[in-house]
């Protein structure tokens, strides 16, 4: 069995793969911090991107070995959720965080085909909320906030 880039997921799982390490290399030369190394800036970004590098080696193999072929509405769904991530990192700091991650996670959530109300309402609230909680008032670390959750 012979294994190439045979699919649009398998480059964008490569792809994803080289930035991942790339940037967990990036994150490794964050200066320390005096408090320990769970207080380093780059701590919670190795342990995500860190995360992403399985995910996307596992997801690069799998595609590798399944031999499907090219489609392009795929791409076209790469295409769209890499310019609502744009987007997203440019009105994020006036919309603020929950807003905007509600937003995005909703756009998403269409673009893969999810229908189900209550699944999106769960999600594109759940996590949004769960991060504003652990950020903003487990770790003390706040995320930006929302002229229309300003409570949260």
């Amino acid at each position: 069995m012979t294994l190439s880039l045979n699919s649009e997921r398998a480059v964008v799982a490569l792809i994803l793969f080289l930035l991942s390490i790339a940037l967990f290399v990036t994150a490794s030369r964050f200066p320390a911090s005096d408090m320990g190394s769970a207080f380093d800036p780059g701590f919670f970004p190795r342990i995500v991107l860190g995360a992403l590098i399985a995910l996307s080696a596992l997801n690069l193999l799998t595609d590798l070995r399944s031999g499907t072929g090219w489609a392009l509405d795929g791409l076209r769904s790469v295409f769209l959720m890499m310019a609502l991530l744009v987007v997203y990192v440019k009105v994020m700091p006036d919309l603020g965080f929950f807003a905007a991650s509600v937003v995005l996670s909703v756009a998403f959530l269409l673009i893969l085909g999810v229908r189900s109300p209550v699944g999106i309402a769960v999600v594109a609230l759940g996590v949004p909320g769960a991060l504003v909680g652990l950020f903003n008032h487990i770790l003390t670390m706040p995320l930006p906030t929302s002229p229309l959750f300003w409570w949260i």
